[in-house]
């Protein structure tokens, strides 16, 4: 017993120094249109390209590459974040020109991603820094909506891997269908990519004792709409620490920041999801806080609306240098 007890004295106290010393930033941006200067036969980007209707340069590709590369970088102001999932990014070309060809080529990053049967070609992906995050393995998750007549959609993409504490952590980086067409009609096909994550993470929760998992994404829905509270079946974040460790909870809930701006109103359609496990307070692996990363030199005047909004790449087919029309979020990780 004296044994075991000094054992379990040991692995609290580690847990303690821990979680004292070690904290990294899980950064989730939509990069709206980040597409390459070539035209993809298969594909409808014929508008991002020189001679398509956004007069798509490689000056402006380049531009457009080192911009979203400064929003990672100041996201974290003691370093670069650790794990940044992103979506409408094109293809590898794009990622390899982000991690390798831009500000971002000193930090390390790597990268996985998804090839998707989307109309339009962009896809999902993660980048991950190897000092910190030992990638397992990932797979690509498709959402069939041919039932609704849809041709494609974005692929889900889940990646496993080990923290420097030997937690292991699931990680599913979304960018569910939108709502073009109108909220209701589309809001089953949000259910539909819902339902695929939910049954990805109930396949880990069988099988680990203390699962840690992180859904983060465009999810196209808020907090508490019918995809995120139905289809993943995710609690309020204030029912979190009191949830098993094998539950899933929103953890947006209630931020006076938005993302996402339309038509003067600002949603929390990107959003993280986590296990309770990381609520609890009882593991190594824990969220210290989220938020929503609004720097002034990420916003410009809401000349229609008043107040603020995203300052994008393009208002309308007029060439601005912005970065994008969502805000990225962050999560704070202590083990």
């Amino acid at each position: 017993m004296r044994r075991l007890f000094l054992f379990l004295s040991v692995c609290a106290l580690s847990c303690f120094w821990s979680i004292a010393q070690n904290s990294i930033s899980v950064m989730f941006y939509n990069t709206e249109n980040l597409f390459d200067t070539t035209d993809d036969p298969s594909k409808n980007d014929e508008s991002f390209t020189p001679e398509g209707d956004h007069m798509w340069t490689n000056k402006r590709y380049r531009a457009k590459l080192d911009a979203i590369a400064r929003v990672i970088v100041a996201a974290d102001e003691d370093s670069a974040p650790v794990l940044v999932g992103l979506c409408e990014v094109e293809n590898d070309t794009v990622m390899t020109d982000l991690t390798e060809r831009s500000l971002l080529r000193n930090v390390g990053y790597r990268y996985v991603m998804t090839s998707s049967p989307d109309s339009r070609g962009i896809d999902v992906a993660l980048m991950y820094r190897r000092n910190y995050f030992q990638m397992i393995g990932y797979e690509s998750i498709g959402v069939s909506l041919e039932s609704y007549g849809s041709s494609g959609t974005r692929d889900i993409l889940h990646v496993t891997g080990r923290l420097e504490n030997m937690d292991t952590l699931d990680l599913y980086v979304c960018h569910w269908p939108s709502r073009l067409g109108g909220t209701e009609q589309t809001e089953p096909m949000r259910l539909t990519a819902a339902a695929m994550v939910r049954c990805s993470v109930d396949s880990i929760f069988k099988v680990r004792r203390k699962p840690y998992v992180i859904i983060m994404g465009d999810l196209n829905e808020g907090p508490d709409d019918s995809a995120v509270r139905t289809g993943l079946s995710a609690y309020p974040r204030r029912q979190g620490s009191g949830l098993d460790d094998r539950e899933l909870v929103t953890v947006m809930d209630d931020m006076e920041q938005g993302s996402y701006k339309y038509e003067g109103i600002w949603d929390n359609y990107d959003q993280f999801v986590v296990s309770a496990s990381m609520l609890n307070g009882l593991g190594c692996t824990e969220m210290a806080g989220v938020e929503v990363f609004a720097p002034d030199f990420l916003l410009e005047d809401d000349d229609s609306y008043g107040g603020v909004k995203p300052m994008r790449t393009y208002n309308g087919m007029r060439y601005k240098s912005g970065y994008s029309d969502h805000l990225p979020i962050i999560m704070r990780l202590t083990y």
